[in-house]
């Protein structure tokens, strides 16, 4: 008996992949309340970079910033606190971890 969960996009393809093996491009620290940064990859044709933030302060803040990626780049860049919208993410310290995933 397997167990297991599955999706469906709309068209009835299913769309859940599981674990998915990804190829870190390599990471940084940050620092908790560090509103600015960059740190840039090469990224190989076909691929696209994506990120993950994690955390290793436990430390609450309500100072935000902003992380975008733009090709092989990654900017951090300052956020207001009431600001919760896309990109955004609490300032603690922990590492942000580059990744490629295919375009």
């Amino acid at each position: 008996m397997a167990w297991g969960i599955q999706t469906w996009d709309v068209s009835g393809t299913p769309n859940n992949y599981g674990l998915v093996p990804i190829s870190v491009l390599g990471f940084f620290a940050v620092a908790a309340g560090q509103q600015s940064g960059a740190a840039s990859y090469t990224v190989p044709p076909g691929f696209v970079m994506d990120f993950l933030q994690v955390n290793t302060g436990e430390s609450y803040t309500t100072v935000r910033r902003t992380i975008t990626v733009s090709g092989g780049t990654i900017t951090l860049g300052a956020a207001a606190e009431t600001n919760f919208g896309a990109n955004t993410y609490p300032a603690i310290a922990g590492f942000i971890v580059a990744y490629l995933r295919a375009a």
